[in-house]
Formats: C-alpha cells, sequence, structure tokens
C-alpha cells in the first residue's frame, strides 16, 4: 500500500471525530508582599512550575509579588471580593485572617526552631480548621524567622527605647498593647511604608527577621541589631476555601503536597539567609547589641504584664492554652531524654 493510500485510510478512520483540545489552563491568583527575588518567591515559583507540569498545563499560579497588589489589608478585600483567589502573608494579613495565630508570636514564647516546628506541627489541625471557618485553606506556614530589634541607638532594655520613635505595625495588638504599657511613643505604618519612615527619620526602631531587614532594605538606615531575639513569626500561604474545593479532588490532594514540600525548602532556605543576613549586616558596619540577663528579665515582665490585656481579647483563651501546653509537653519531653 502506497504512502497516499495510508493517509487517505487515516484521514477516513478520523472523519465524524473532533480533535481534542488542550486542556485550559487555570490560574490561580495570588499575591504576596515578598520581593521578587526572595527566597518566598524562589519556593512559590518553582511550587507553580511542578504544578502546571503534574496537572498537564491544567493548573497553576499568576503570581504578584513585591506588593504590586497593594498591601495586605487590600489583599484581604481583593480575596473576599473575588479580585484573588491566594495569598502568602508574612505580617498583618497572617493575624487579621486569622486571630488566633497571635498565640503564636507572643514575644519570648519559644527559645530555639525545634520548639517552633514541635508547636506548628502539633497545633496545625487547630489552626486549619480556624482558617476554614474563615473562609481561607490553609495550605501551610511560611517561615519568617525569629525578630530582631533595629534601630539608630542602642536598645538594651526597654527603657532605652522609650525616647525614640518606635515603628509598630499597623493594626497589629500585640506590640500596640506591649509598646502602650512601656511608655514608648510608637508610630503605626504599614510594612510597604517602613523604608520610607526611615529615610525621613519619622521612625528610629524597627523590627525584623534578619534575612526580611536586608530583603527591604531597613538595615541601610539604622545603626544598631539587638541581639536577642523578640519572637517567632509565622507567615501563611492560604487559599480561598470555595476556590480550593471547586479543584478535583486529585488536584486538591497535588496542591497541598506540592505546597508542604516546597514550603518545607523556602524554610529550610529562610533559616539558613537569617544566618547569613545578621553577618552581612555587621560585616556592613552594624553594631550587635546584647542585654544582659537582667535586661532580657524586664523585656519579658513587660510582656507578661501585658498579657491580661491580649490573652481573651486580641485572640482566644484556647489558643493560648493549646499553644503553651504543646510547648510545654516539648520542654518536658527534652528534658526527660537528657
Amino acid at each position: 500500500m502506497s504512502f497516499s493510500e495510508l493517509l487517505l485510510l487515516a484521514l477516513l478512520a478520523t472523519a465524524g471525530f473532533p480533535a481534542l483540545a488542550p486542556a485550559e489552563l487555570r490560574l490561580i491568583k495570588l499575591a504576596t508582599l515578598a520581593p521578587e527575588n526572595s527566597n518566598w518567591i524562589k519556593a512559590l515559583r518553582a511550587l507553580d512550575l511542578d504544578l502546571r507540569q503534574q496537572t498537564g498545563q491544567e493548573l497553576g499560579l499568576k503570581i504578584y509579588p513585591g506588593g504590586v497588589q497593594g498591601d495586605e489589608e487590600v489583599m484581604i478585600r481583593k480575596l473576599q471580593i473575588g479580585q484573588l483567589q491566594a495569598v502568602a502573608f508574612g505580617g498583618l494579613g497572617v493575624s487579621q485572617t486569622c486571630s488566633e495565630v497571635l498565640a503564636l508570636e507572643i514575644p519570648f514564647t519559644f527559645d530555639r526552631y525545634d520548639e517552633v516546628d514541635y508547636v506548628l506541627a502539633q497545633t496545625r489541625e487547630f489552626y486549619r480548621r480556624a482558617y476554614e471557618a474563615r473562609g481561607l485553606v490553609l495550605l501551610g506556614w511560611m517561615d519568617i524567622g525569629f525578630i530582631h530589634i533595629l534601630s539608630q541607638k542602642p536598645i538594651r532594655t526597654a527603657e532605652d527605647a522609650r525616647g525614640m520613635k518606635v515603628w509598630r505595625l499597623e493594626g497589629e495588638p500585640i506590640t500596640k498593647v506591649v509598646f502602650t504599657r512601656a511608655g514608648m511613643t510608637s508610630v503605626p505604618l504599614t510594612i510597604p511604608d517602613v523604608l520610607m519612615g526611615l529615610e525621613t527619620n519619622m521612625i528610629e526602631v524597627v523590627y525584623a527577621s534578619p534575612s526580611a531587614a536586608i530583603a527591604l532594605q531597613w538595615f541601610t538606615r539604622v545603626k544598631c541589631l539587638t541581639t536577642l531575639p523578640i519572637n517567632f513569626t509565622p507567615g501563611a500561604l492560604l487559599i480561598d476555601k470555595q476556590v480550593f474545593y471547586s479543584l478535583p479532588p486529585t488536584q486538591q490532594d497535588l496542591l497541598r503536597q506540592l505546597a508542604d514540600q516546597y514550603l518545607q525548602r523556602q524554610l529550610q532556605q529562610n533559616r539558613k539567609e537569617n544566618t547569613e543576613a545578621m553577618q552581612v549586616m555587621q560585616a556592613n558596619g552594624l553594631q550587635l547589641v546584647s542585654p544582659l540577663p537582667a535586661d532580657v528579665q524586664g523585656f519579658e515582665q513587660l510582656v507578661q504584664d501585658s498579657l491580661p490585656e491580649l490573652v481573651g481579647h486580641a485572640f482566644s483563651q484556647a489558643a493560648y492554652d493549646l499553644v503553651q501546653a504543646t510547648l510545654a509537653a516539648f520542654r518536658q519531653q527534652q528534658l526527660h531524654a537528657r
């Protein structure tokens, strides 16, 4: 049989059967304040690439980095009206969408990352349910790390900050209560406004993880860094509940699996970068300030005195009790293991 006869047979065999159209790519619009070259964006882009490949180009992420969709309050509003379907929050948005997260952010709760990792793992179901009750699916925690004070003058005690203009994340209740009790002059600003605030001397004291201080360029406008970690702050990767459950079950499972995989990588990379960032800032002339044990006790007492205004008000007693009990159980395990 000739080639032309074979071609004719093939055409006849497919006559009446329309060609299969390629599956349409569904894009989940995801916004974040994280800068383009940060480990957050690198992790999200790797997740997106893998998600597209494993779904045969049926599902992917449209990522908006660097606050191009507005600050986190604006992102929350866009989630509510469907202009965004997912967010990677690293500041106010984490707790504004679920106030119970504040129980994890109380200053001086955690001493080490192994404590953080244990508590986050053991409380994940609690926070998953809490977010779902608010219309969001928690795909996983993103790592910010331990927070340090950066300032124009050395800060070893709470008294040192009283004569300085201290930045406060606008809308965040813990710092508002603690700074007010400490008698500090605090200036509420959103994260995108902090660099300008430093440049114009509107503020003299800020707080951030070391890697965030570099990524946001805050370290270029201060002279000192207090080595005492103030608190641990988590980020969160969230997706609108209705959008998530509109996906086929196989895609839901895949998205959860890939989020776990790539957020774990982000966690490891972020902690490495935080260590390196401390060295970079010191090499660039920042003075490292180490409080004495008595100074640390003064900070801790200030937080303890603030708790009655926070627990049961800014976040629930149940969330506080769960975090504290889980942490105490881990410390007891570690004590017995020695």
